[in-house]
């Protein structure tokens, strides 16, 4: 068993609350660190509304099922509903 561990970014899009959540082993990851404040939700954000539209007006599943889809195939980073939070 391995023992992943990752950071969340939060970010919210059309009233709703997402994590981008990425892993610390990710090339990525220190790159997205230095960005400004706010530039890599602003990102993410964007990426929600050109992949899944407008959050507000879909339920909770299928919200659920639109980033199952965007997440499929996956390796470094992945956006969640921030369950906790909506």
């Amino acid at each position: 068993m391995t023992n992943t561990t990752y950071t969340d970014f939060p970010f919210t899009a059309n009233g709703v609350k997402f994590i981008s959540r990425v892993f610390d082993n990710s090339p990525f990851i220190s790159h997205i660190k230095r960005l400004p404040e706010g530039a890599f939700a602003s990102l993410n954000i964007q990426a929600v509304l050109e992949l899944v539209g407008d959050a507000s007006l879909l339920t909770r599943d299928e919200l659920l099922a639109e980033l199952e889809k965007v997440n499929d195939g996956g390796s470094h980073a992945f956006i969640l509903l921030d369950e906790e939070s909506n």
